[in-house]
């Protein structure tokens, strides 16, 4: 994965990678990586409740989770959150909404040990999500859905409204960036 740059494009998680030309326009980059996350979802509620899962996945969604999800929540709180609050004016009253996703992106990182620790073992051992790894697995694909949806219909638009040309600049440069040094880590 290293030798790619991360995130999948929208779909089954096997599907290529996110084209580099959406990189042109970071918003719809990020917009195609939420599809992207949703899909995840799904597979992983799959995985939930499958009875033999299939290893393949397993690993290419703990690849996902290990690269392109941290990836993206920098994307969000380093660099668009700041240009957002830079930007948005008072009556927008989006600065809770920004302070509440942040959170919301310490909360589901903090799970990422947890859920990866699960999907390996369900892959080593070729076997079925026990009850409560299945339940931690579809609190996290409930929780990040929920997120994504806030992300979407307010942060998005706000961000397509609000910032100009040279923000849209700077924020693709430093995404680019971000994706280069995960490539070279």
């Amino acid at each position: 994965m290293k030798n790619e740059l991360s995130n999948i494009r929208r779909g089954n998680v096997d599907i290529e990678p996110t084209n580099l030309e959406l990189m042109e326009n970071p918003l719809e980059f990020i917009k195609e990586d939420h599809m992207h996350m949703r899909s995840v979802c799904e597979s992983i509620d799959h995985l939930a409740q499958a009875e033999v899962p299939d290893r393949v996945q397993l690993s290419r969604i703990i690849s996902f989770l290990d690269h392109e999800f941290g990836l993206l929540i920098h994307d969000e709180d380093d660099d668009l959150r700041e240009l957002l609050l830079k930007r948005c004016l008072p009556e927008d009253n989006i600065a809770s909404t920004l302070d509440r996703l942040k959170d919301e992106h310490v909360l589901l990182s903090g799970m990422l040990p947890l859920l990866k620790s699960h999907l390996a073992s369900i892959r080593d051992d070729e076997r079925a999500a026990t009850e409560p790894e299945a339940d931690d697995l579809r609190e996290f694909a409930d929780r990040l859905r929920r997120h994504l949806l806030v992300e979407n219909a307010i942060i998005l638009p706000f961000a397509r409204v609000r910032l100009t040309n040279d923000d849209i600049v700077l924020l693709r440069n430093a995404m680019i960036r971000r994706r280069i040094d995960d490539m070279q880590a």
